[in-house]
């Protein structure tokens, strides 16, 4: 089991991930979701790399206007 700072390393990965999407993995997500993207099977890793990436596709450019990374804002 992962501890709190592997936790959320697995979840920058999965917010990574969603910044990084190509056009094939695109079409996996439109037709598998999320699950088919997700590198780890089960447990706590699953769930934190499903939410960081989740959150990544969620984030709105009022929030990247605030400052917090996001699919329309600046990449650093």
């Amino acid at each position: 089991m992962s501890n709190d700072f592997e936790l959320s390393r697995i979840y920058a990965e999965g917010w990574n991930a969603a910044w990084k999407l190509s056009p094939a993995q695109a079409s996996v997500l439109e037709k598998r979701g999320m699950a088919a993207l997700n590198p780890y099977a089960v447990g706590r890793e699953h769930d934190r790399w499903s939410e960081g990436f989740g959150r990544a596709l969620g984030a709105s450019p009022k929030t990247a206007a605030r400052g917090a990374p996001g699919r329309w804002g600046a990449r650093r």
